[in-house]
């Protein structure tokens, strides 16, 4: 069954909450202060706020990372937006279907997201890109409730290591066995039909990309295996 207004409306709702959320002090002192530090983006007014998902609410596939990046989608204003990491995503996302657009280099342009929702486990871009535990331990809230809004929800893929440990530890709180689970390229678990499926990716990175260790191909690869995981969620969910 699709989402309706009320969720939809709900999920603005949350995205406000988001964006006025002021409770890490250390990252919003940082995310302030990124502006003018490259000169590349020297004219560009940044975003410096709380970075809110984006993406289709009635989608399917969850696309999780770690947080904006202090010169990326804290500039911008959206997700995997204006950076290396985003324009390797939104490749393989236009490739396979999921986006309108292979390019996207502000949160006012026209990119639409076809049955895939974005976000970050993290809200506020983090010094060195490493968020303290107490800092995972305050967006939590606001990660969980986005997944309890995608109603269709089948299949969540994270993007990093961190990425996949904070969603592992919210499907432990929910009372799955996640003993074993561990993070790596291409790694699929299935709990069942009650809960979304769960694949893991390297994160597509400046350093990943550079150094090769994940590949346009690799992503593609990634991107098939979420595809054929969703179709057997259907059939399986149908049988």
């Amino acid at each position: 069954m699709g989402i309706g207004g009320e969720e939809i409306m709900s999920f603005a709702k949350l995205n406000e909450e988001i964006i006025q959320c002021k409770k890490c002090h250390r990252l919003r002192n940082w995310c302030e202060r990124q502006q003018g530090e490259r000169k590349e983006f020297k004219n560009d007014d940044y975003w410096s706020l709380p970075v809110p998902s984006f993406g289709d609410p009635n989608a399917q596939l969850l696309i999780v990372g770690l947080a904006p990046a202090a010169h990326g989608a804290n500039r911008t204003g959206r997700v995997f937006t204006g950076d290396t990491s985003g324009s390797y995503l939104l490749n393989a996302l236009y490739d396979h279907g999921f986006s309108n657009s292979f390019q996207s280099k502000h949160r006012n342009d026209q990119l639409k997201l076809n049955n895939v929702y974005i976000t970050n486990i993290v809200k506020c871009a983090p010094p060195q890109n490493k968020p303290t535990a107490k800092e995972f331990q305050t967006c939590r809230g606001f990660f969980e409730r986005e997944i309890q809004q995608l109603k269709n929800l089948k299949v969540i893929l994270c993007l990093g290591g961190d990425a996949f440990n904070q969603t592992k530890r919210l499907f432990k709180q929910w009372g799955v066995n996640v003993t074993g689970l561990k993070f790596g390229h291409g790694v699929s678990y299935d709990f069942g039909n009650k809960f979304p499926l769960l694949i893991g990716s390297y994160h597509p990175s400046k350093y990943n990309v550079q150094t090769k260790r994940l590949t346009r191909s690799m992503l593609n690869n990634i991107f098939l295996e979420v595809k054929k995981m969703m179709n057997s969620y259907q059939k399986k969910k149908h049988t």
